[in-house]
């Protein structure tokens, strides 16, 4: 336990830039002052106390960052320029220059940085979206086809329907994506900062040529002229994120266009759909009334013309017996609407026969005359 106490105490107290590849570097003395169980035990608790430390750290970030690569948002990139005149102001050339090299790199690494941790964001949400948009057009395209084999029209008709469904929802998907800029973004972002990584390289190698190409110490002019170089490096790298920028916003417009476009036409064919529905609707209900009012009983009106005196008759309708009666004229009303047929039977010989037809419309009464010819 003692040795296991010092060589732990040993890590805590190690500089505070000290990484694991620093311990790792520094391991046969470790090995030999605590030995080799021990060492690689508390290398193992340090190494993963240090990511477990640098993950939680840009959590918030991170989550940010996430978040506004899914509203096509672009978090802050805010840096104000490293290069401030009085900071190398009175310093000797080689703190001067040592200054500006690490201020112009600081400068690079800030705004790199930013990109290729936005671009996580970027790629995941840009990934997912065509895995799923493809997944979609996948079985909304092989559902029918698999439908088809069924000779249950049930089966088909839901099999087409799942299939419309997902075809609408991969449109969605794409249309998200070209709304939200997630495959576009990303392309731009990494388009950015490899133009950065460039410019970073071309930076280091002005820097190296001028000062190989002294025979003697820097002076104030190669203060002057290496100030020169960054301050290049840096109106460079302002100008590749004003121009991603520039993008951004082209794009984001753009956006905006096509999500106020497929708002309108929704809504133009919402209505379409509506007006056909109000139209479908308007006939149903005609036709229903039309209908209702094609079934309102009629009424019949029969006159009998004697040609000598009047007589004792029977009635019938349709083949029904309806009245026996003496007189000239009957009536019913109640009568289907149609074409009917009336009889009339007469009591005295010689027995008479006579038959009519009517037709009876709805709601109205329709009238005829039969004659008897005694």
């Amino acid at each position: 336990m003692g040795k296991h106490s010092a060589a732990f105490k040993a890590m805590r107290l190690a500089p505070s830039g000290l990484k694991p590849c620093g311990l790792w570097h520094s391991s046969p003395l470790l090995i030999k002052k605590y030995g080799m169980v021990e060492f690689f035990l508390y290398f193992a608790m340090f190494h993963k106390a240090l990511s477990r430390l640098s993950y939680w750290r840009y959590v918030p970030q991170r989550l940010n960052g996430r978040a506004a690569d899914y509203m096509a948002s672009k978090h802050d990139l805010k840096q104000d320029s490293s290069l401030v005149w009085n900071q190398y102001y009175g310093k000797e050339p080689n703190l001067a220059l040592e200054q500006i090299y690490k201020d112009a790199h600081a400068l690079s690494n800030e705004k790199r940085n930013w990109y290729w941790s936005s671009i996580k964001g970027k790629r995941w949400i840009s990934v997912k979206s065509r895995v799923i948009t493809f997944a979609f057009l996948l079985f909304g395209t092989a559902l029918p086809l698999l439908g088809g084999l069924s000779n249950d029209i049930g089966i088909r008709l839901f099999c087409t329907q799942i299939a419309i469904t997902l075809l609408a929802a991969a449109g969605l998907f794409q249309l998200a994506d070209k709304i939200f800029g997630w495959s576009t973004g990303w392309m731009r972002y990494v388009s950015t900062v490899t133009a950065m990584e460039s410019a970073t390289t071309s930076f280091d190698i002005e820097w190296a040529k001028r000062l190989l190409s002294k025979t003697t110490p820097p002076d104030n002019a190669d203060v002057q002229a290496l100030f020169t170089i960054a301050e290049t490096f840096e109106r460079e790298l302002e100008k590749l994120q004003a121009e991603e920028t520039k993008g951004w916003i082209t794009e984001f417009n753009a956006g905006l266009s096509l999500l106020d476009a497929a708002i309108k036409s929704q809504r133009e064919d919402t209505q379409k759909q509506l007006d056909s529905l109000n139209t479908t609707v308007a006939n149903a209900v005609a036709a229903a009334k039309a209908d209702e009012k094609a079934k309102e009983p009629g009424a019949i009106d029969v006159t009998l013309t004697f040609r000598t005196e009047t007589k004792k008759v029977e009635l019938s309708l349709d083949g029904v017996a309806q009245d026996t009666f003496f007189g000239t004229s009957w009536s019913k009303v109640g009568v289907a609407p149609g074409l009917h047929t009336v009889a009339i039977k007469t009591f005295s010989e010689p027995v008479e026969w006579t038959t009519g037809s009517v037709l009876v419309k709805p709601a109205e009464i329709a009238s005829m005359e039969l004659k008897l010819a005694t």
